[in-house]
């Protein structure tokens, strides 16, 4: 069990610094300072430095950031570094997903549903039953992982990249900052209701396959 679960937190933890690390690697190149590269949140477990990029990891894998001095960055420079890290994730899971492409597709349940990119529950569920069919599942998994982490990030709602990247394309064509902000702040609405959505969708998922299993 115990080995799945460190399976599962490797390939988030990875696939999610990955993405935060594109995303530093630009903001540096862009003229922007990077504070700290986070991976998970809550509280910090250890620090270190790659290359001069200050990394803390933290206790739960449910995600990551990247602390930029945005600012120092003029808007229509943003785009670049905005876009560094969904890209990346799509550029490095696309040749996984085609090069594994034979090894079986993780399911959930009997619902013959490839599993992407879900809701946390149903992300970490998926990996678990990847786990034990084997590494190249695992592999093909985590590249489905990757590209939908990055093309979810490119979806225009705040607080993802592509909410960012809009918001950065306002600014620099002059929109108010009223206006820049009631954008972000319906979005993040969507975005709340989405990972609501998402959530209770695997809920249901995980419910009806532990019904379905055999006594």
């Amino acid at each position: 069990m115990w080995r799945r679960v460190l399976t599962a937190i490797g390939i988030v933890g990875a696939t999610v610094a990955v993405h935060e690390a594109a995303h530093a690697v630009a903001a540096v190149r862009g003229g922007g300072t990077v504070k700290e590269i986070g991976v998970g949140l809550g509280p910090a477990l250890f620090r270190t430095k790659v290359r001069r990029l200050p990394i803390v990891v933290r206790a739960f894998p449910l995600g990551g950031y990247a602390a930029v001095d945005v600012e120092q960055i003029p808007p229509h420079r943003r785009i670049g570094m905005l876009l560094a890290g969904p890209l990346t994730n799509i550029l490095l899971g696309a040749p996984l997903l085609y090069a594994l492409r034979r090894h079986p597709t993780v399911m959930l349940g009997d619902e013959g549903k490839a599993v992407g990119l879900t809701g946390f529950l149903g992300t970490f569920s998926a990996l678990f039953q990847a786990a034990d069919q084997g590494a190249g599942s695992l592999g093909r998994l985590a590249g489905g992982i990757n590209v939908g982490l990055g093309v979810m990030n490119l979806m225009p709602i705040y607080p993802l990249d592509g909410g960012h990247i809009v918001a950065s394309l306002m600014e620099a064509r002059g929109a108010s900052p009223r206006a820049r902000s009631t954008f972000m702040r319906l979005t993040a609405v969507a975005f709340a209701l989405l990972v609501q959505s998402a959530m209770m969708a695997d809920l249901r998922r995980l419910a009806a396959s532990r019904r379905r299993r055999p006594v």
